[in-house]
């Protein structure tokens, strides 16, 4: 039998679920209110056809949200974490691409700026501490999966 954790544990768990929910929450709020603009982000990517272009623009920012709703009211925060948590690892395979193929556009996480530089070590980082933090609760957050009883 594992030994509970100690209140500060699982306060540390909780201010990372909510943070994270308030990020992913912060960062589709413009491209909920601008679909457009992100449309352009995604676009610079240069690996979508139009259509699709233009569905990820519209649904791409709804699954954050919901996610980010998730995490910070504690509802379905596992599954909520697992796929942000995927999102961070196809978004950085995403960057390194970009940098791999010479483009420098921005990522669209936080800014609908389309021309804006993006700094592949930064973006990379921060990435990957949000990957962290997405892991940290699917592993240690207070819900535990629904099983059977014997």
């Amino acid at each position: 039998m594992n030994p509970e954790p100690s209140p500060i544990f699982k306060n540390v768990t909780v201010a990372v679920r909510i943070a994270l929910g308030a990020i992913f929450l912060f960062s589709c709020a413009g491209k909920i209110a601008d679909p457009g603009a992100f449309a352009a982000i995604v676009t610079n990517y240069q690996l979508f056809s139009p259509p699709l272009v233009s569905a990820t623009a519209v649904i791409f920012p709804w699954i954050e949200a919901v996610c980010g709703l998730a995490l910070v009211f504690g509802r379905l925060e596992k599954g909520a974490a697992l796929l942000i948590s995927l999102m961070m690892v196809f978004f950085t395979g995403l960057i390194l691409y970009n940098g791999y193929r010479g483009l420098n556009i921005a990522c669209g996480c936080f800014s609908l700026a389309a021309n804006e530089p993006s700094n592949i070590a930064v973006n990379t980082l921060r990435n990957m501490v949000i990957l962290a933090a997405g892991a940290w609760v699917l592993f240690f957050s207070r819900h535990q999966r629904l099983t059977a009883a014997p």
